[in-house]
């Protein structure tokens, strides 16, 4: 049977890691599940969805609103979503300015379908979500990466980013906090960033699906792309946000995209996606209007899980100072650690690359993380996981891996 040339070589390292994680729990071993992204799967935190918001899906769906929805998205909830984005953010958005699509990764396949043909390209930050680089691949472009500097607290090379921009390149991608690295990119680089794109008349695309989850800078963050919209009034932004994180919904598959045009360019761009997302038919009708309610009556879930988050961070980093062979910068906001692995740089251990090493820590302890060249070109040498379990789970965690690599080191 013959496979799609586009689909040859897709990966994903997060859930491809995944499968062999599953497999050692089916045979019964213990694995702690520091992977995935996900506050409330049980396997991975302590974290719930609050009983208020399920509540509220429970009730649409009672109501009835179990049918085929707008393609677009439920007019109450967008026109809620541009009066947010407009208080959070300072910008001016109307409800026919927002659709909202299937996650974060569906707005992603939106944007890199309508933008990207074969040869063309898109810059992202290097280390890069994998979805950027596997749907650039599929409809046959190339994310090409501007490096992030671990040593300056993992914030883009301005001139790295300058010396990649071309022709051929379709749009600009910002993750601010940043997935894997989990740190916020400063305001002089959004401003240059923004310039740059003017300048080739590229549109930004923001991945701000971690915006609420932010730790210590979260009163002075001034980095949102927002800040452009002064000094740069007619360079075009995609937004992309949704409730999965900040909302503890991630199984509901709710997310959106916004449109920031005031110049109208993006408007033939803007119309081509809402005509792919009828061909889709519609995002999850009862979720929406429960986060209609969710929006309607804000608590304080999202503020009590940064709280937690902030503690179970801390005490990761104080595990981690005490490692010599392994280092990491202290994340801003999200719920990531990409530590480096300093032994493999210096070719100390059995194995040869970050993907052997995180597969013989889960064959052996369990742990189950993520090679860190599954992000990219400058994820080489680390491995990501998560600090959503309890400092319980984490100590125990912390232990197995001191103890696993001690005991690997000292035998090879």
């Amino acid at each position: 049977m013959k496979i799609a040339e586009r689909l040859h070589g897709m990966e994903y390292a997060i859930r491809d890691v995944a499968v062999i994680g599953d497999k050692l729990a089916r045979e019964g071993k213990k694995i702690y599940y520091l992977n995935i992204g996900d506050p409330v799967n049980p396997q991975v935190s302590d974290f719930k969805t609050p009983s208020y918001i399920i509540d509220s899906l429970a009730n649409a769906a009672k109501k009835g609103y179990n049918f085929y929805g707008n393609s677009l998205g439920v007019q109450e909830l967008r026109e809620k979503i541009a009066i947010e984005e407009n208080r959070r953010n300072g910008l001016s958005l109307v409800a026919d300015d927002i659709l909202l699509t299937s996650g974060v990764s569906e707005a992603i396949f939106f944007a890199c379908a309508a933008l990207i043909e074969p040869g063309d390209e898109i810059l992202v930050p290097g280390p890069v979500y994998p979805p950027y680089i596997s749907y650039a691949k599929f409809f046959g472009g190339k994310s090409v990466e501007y490096k992030l500097d671990e040593t300056n607290n993992w914030q883009p090379d301005i001139d790295d980013f300058a010396s990649k921009i071309n022709s051929k390149t379709q749009f600009i991608l910002l993750c601010s906090p940043n997935n894997p690295t989990g740190v916020l990119y400063d305001e002089q680089f959004t401003k240059e960033i923004g310039k740059l794109a003017a300048e080739y008349d590229i549109p930004l695309v923001s991945d701000e699906i971690y915006d609420q989850i932010i730790f210590e800078k979260f009163d002075t963050y001034k980095c949102h792309v927002s800040i452009l919209r002064d000094e740069l009034p007619e360079l075009p932004i995609i937004g992309m946000n949704g409730f999965s994180k900040a909302h503890l919904s991630t199984g509901w598959r709710l997310g959106y995209m916004y449109f920031h045009d005031p110049a109208g360019k993006m408007a033939q761009l803007k119309q081509s996606i809402e005509s792919l997302a009828r061909i889709r038919l519609c995002v999850n009708v009862p979720a929406q209007y429960a986060a209609i309610k969710t929006m309607e009556e804000p608590k304080d879930h999202t503020k009590h899980m940064v709280e937690k988050l902030l503690e179970r961070r801390d005490y990761c980093m104080k595990r981690f100072s005490e490692i010599d062979e392994v280092s990491c910068v202290t994340p801003d906001g999200a719920f990531y650690l990409f530590p480096r692995l300093k032994f493999l740089e210096e070719g100390r251990g059995p194995w040869k690359d970050d993907k052997e090493f995180v597969l013989d820590l889960l064959a052996e302890t369990g742990i189950m993380a993520v090679y860190g060249s599954g992000f990219g070109q400058y994820g080489i040498n680390h491995m990501r996981f998560t600090f959503l379990p309890t400092i319980e789970t984490l100590e125990e965690v912390f232990n197995l891996f001191e103890d696993f690599l001690k005991r690997r080191l000292t035998e090879s």
